[in-house]
């Protein structure tokens, strides 16, 4: 007859067996369950876009943590919460380094730009139009020639706009050297450089987008020192280009922006932006 000890030590042993086996076996469904995860998440891994652009002003800045904000950035970002394919990573440079991105393949979309604005060597093609927006003109109501009368014949005004901009006054040319020798410019890197240096009485009108404009006259003290033309430098339809050999196709941002326009969010810009209407620009 096998003694106590031995009957308890062989149904310990049997029973850590039984643990050991059991702890293995959910130690690999633990691992399998790990690498359908890790599987299943690189199968549904978003498709990075970069989306590069400059700043609108307060619609589309850096914060001081050098993170995109404003109305526009937001309005970007909104594009990796309608879909789970891409994500869109929103970068903000200054005006002129943009040509070089495009040109150097380093970045993928142009949100909310006109390709009348682009170099064919950008390989930049749009998307349906998001909305109709333009340059307006804009003048201190203080100014010497009193008031509106400041708005007209103005090849003959100093007139402050942002480098490398398109403006039908300068005739479409964005070329520093055309502009200083045909006209009585200054240019300046942002559109909020265009306010504050028209604000300050260096320049008699300054040309900026009507969206950033608008932004600026929610300040009451701004609206009394500011007085608008009342017809556009030129308008156009805006749209998100997109590179043509990048990794979102035009059909793809297409779907999207339809997502934007059955979201609302197409609506709730504008809104924000209050897109108001002038008069054709003049010829």
């Amino acid at each position: 007859m096998k003694s106590c000890f031995a009957v308890c030590y062989a149904k310990n042993s049997s029973l850590g067996g039984s643990k050991v086996s059991l702890s293995i076996t959910l130690l690999k469904s633990s691992l399998l369950a790990l690498c359908m995860a890790i599987a299943a998440g690189a199968a549904h891994a978003r498709i990075k876009v970069i989306v590069a652009t400059d700043s609108w002003g307060k619609l589309m800045y850096l914060d001081s943590k050098k993170v995109p904000r404003g109305d526009l950035a937001d309005f970007v970002n909104r594009m990796n919460t309608v879909q789970n394919k891409f994500h869109f990573e929103l970068v903000i440079y200054p005006r002129l380094r943009l040509d070089r991105i495009f040109l150097d393949k380093q970045a993928d979309v142009y949100p909310l730009r006109t390709i009348a604005w682009t170099r064919p060597e950008h390989g930049l093609l749009p998307t349906k139009t998001i909305f109709t927006s333009g340059d307006i003109y804009f003048a201190r109501s203080a100014n010497r020639f009193g008031g509106h009368q400041v708005f007209d014949e103005l090849t003959t005004k100093t007139v402050a706009g942002v480098r490398g901009y398109h403006y039908q006054l300068f005739n479409n040319n964005p070329d520093e050297t055309y502009i200083r020798k045909n006209f009585n410019a200054y240019l300046i890197d942002s559109n909020e450089g265009v306010i504050r240096f028209v604000l300050a009485d260096r320049a008699d009108v300054g040309i900026v987008p009507e969206v950033v404009m608008a932004h600026y006259l929610k300040d009451p003290k701004v609206r009394e020192q500011v007085i608008v033309a009342d017809y556009y430098d030129s308008q156009v339809e805006l749209s998100h280009l997109v590179r043509k050999d990048g990794p979102i196709s035009v059909e793809q941002m297409n779907a999207i922006v339809d997502l934007l326009i059955a979201s609302g969010d197409v609506k709730k810009l504008k809104a924000k932006l209050r897109i108001q209407t002038y008069s054709s620009p003049k010829k």
